[in-house]
């Protein structure tokens, strides 16, 4: 028979692990936040006790896992008790523009041809990346928004841009 700490366990990791792939069909990206008020909403009062961070690594490690980025923004709102409250609220959350996964993503692919060596390609300037961003996505952002996207990403993927051009 097993132990109710161990189905506890498992019942967590199997609705940590339906958010993140819920996640992934629809974003590029899990915040700690919502899934931790997405989980502890579904966890039953019997079961153990959870830390914020334990839950936050938990999802962290499958969401990378999955390829998806990960938002730490744990109490960015408000902690996550008068967060609960929040759920049941009249008016629309806040929510990021339905065009971020995609540029992200399209950033993503852009940079990711960047990371062969140096010898076989030449690098992209950041003006030739928003560019083929602008001309991928359509989108309306800002070069300086762009620019800053861009600058994340190719830090993360260790991508050098060609400083003229």
């Amino acid at each position: 028979m097993q132990e109710p700490r161990d189905v506890a366990a498992r019942r967590l990791s199997m609705l940590i692990e339906q958010y993140v792939e819920a996640r992934k069909r629809r974003y590029d990206f899990v915040s700690t936040d919502q899934a931790a008020r997405v989980v502890r909403r579904m966890l039953k009062p019997a079961d153990p006790a959870l830390s914020d961070r334990k839950l936050d690594d938990m999802v962290a490690a499958l969401a990378v896992k999955n390829g998806l980025a990960v938002v730490f923004d744990r109490g960015v709102r408000a902690p996550v008790d008068i967060a609960e409250a929040d759920l049941n609220r009249k008016e629309p959350a806040m929510r990021a523009p339905s065009e971020t996964p995609d540029v992200a993503g399209a950033v993503d692919a852009i940079l990711g041809t960047q990371t062969a060596p140096l010898t076989q390609i030449t690098p992209l300037s950041m003006s030739a990346v928003i560019s083929l961003l602008r001309e991928r996505t359509g989108t309306k952002r800002s070069d300086a928004d762009l620019e800053g996207l861009i600058a994340k990403k190719a830090a993360v993927l260790d991508v050098h841009l060609a400083r003229n051009g």
